[in-house]
């Protein structure tokens, strides 16, 4: 099938550390064991126009034929069931809740009765819930543009720190915890689109803030390099290992169905348009730390226009 894990080791598929979290290999285990079963499977193929996500539904059970022990596997096409899942359990309830929230700061900031600073303030709001609105709305149509390769990237020369900052205020907009800026006043120019390499870091600064305490530990910073710029996003939490061998998976999330497509965006958006790479490292008593890589303006870029 050309999953891109299959040769990692020298037993081939089968015996691979990604092996150990791969729904093909538990369904047919299980199904040689005399249990059938079906089971999701988020492979990665390799093909000539790059690695391709596929996700599957496997089913396997044992079948005795003439005497003979058998595997009967079947494998279809999980998107569309995974598409549903995404709209009416995660894009859909979102969305619901930030029309409530639009619509409560329309009324504020119409209301005579408030004083003009009032009023200014849910003016501010208002537009910030209505971009985090249209970003929850078109998110699965640009993640369908974004794996056909049709994403227009639009660059400009931005400061690198300002993009920080605004993806992070973005979401003390939202209300979510507070994040802790590095006091460090270094600053680089670089030259991408800043509205997707502002909607990568804000997605790594929210699940960062998901898998961080209740009263938070999410921080975030940038380090300079003479051709590069990394932007690093921090919580104080461990990935488990089987957490770490999915993390960049189409759908694969700890926090229920529907979720899951946030990192494996970032990576892509990152990877294929902004001509940059985004990497994590997770450790006991260190925590785990994303770093999205991006050029310097006047560095060459790898990213599609």
């Amino acid at each position: 099938l050309g999953c891109v894990n299959a040769l990692e080791s020298c037993g081939g598929c089968g015996t691979t550390a990604h092996c150990a979290v791969c729904g093909s290999f538990r369904a047919i285990v299980d199904a040689q064991l005399g249990y059938g079963q079906t089971q999701i499977c988020l492979m990665v193929r390799r093909t000539e126009g790059g690695d391709e996500s596929v996700p599957l539904e496997v089913w396997a059970a044992p079948l005795e034929v003439s005497g003979q022990r058998l595997t009967l596997v079947c494998l279809t096409s999980a998107a569309d069931r995974l598409l549903r899942d995404r709209l009416d359990l995660a894009v859909l309830p979102r969305a619901m809740a930030l029309v409530a929230e639009t619509e409560a700061l329309t009324r504020a900031a119409a209301d005579d009765a408030s004083t003009p600073d009032a009023r200014r303030r849910s003016l501010s709001l208002l537009e910030a819930a209505s971009k985090r609105l249209s970003d929850v709305v078109h998110a699965p149509g640009e993640l369908a543009k974004a794996e056909a390769g049709e994403l227009v990237v639009t660059p400009s020369v931005v400061s690198a720190r300002e993009l920080l900052s605004g993806a992070a205020g973005e979401l003390a907009f939202g209300g979510g915890p507070g994040i802790r800026l590095e006091s460090s006043q270094e600053d680089a120019v670089i030259e991408t689109d800043p509205d997707l390499a502002r909607k990568v870091l804000a997605q790594l600064l929210l699940n960062a803030t998901e898998a961080s305490p209740p009263l938070g530990g999410t921080s975030a910073g940038l380090r300079l390099s003479a051709a590069h710029v990394d932007f690093w996003v921090h919580n104080p939490g461990e990935m488990a290992r089987t957490v770490q061998l999915q993390v960049f998976s189409r759908g694969f999330s700890t926090r229920g169905p529907g979720r899951g497509y946030g990192t494996y965006q970032a990576r892509l958006v990152t990877e294929r348009y902004l001509g940059g790479s985004l990497k994590f490292r997770s450790a006991a008593g260190e925590g785990t730390t994303f770093t999205v890589r991006l050029p310097r303006a006047g560095g060459s870029t790898k990213g599609r226009t």
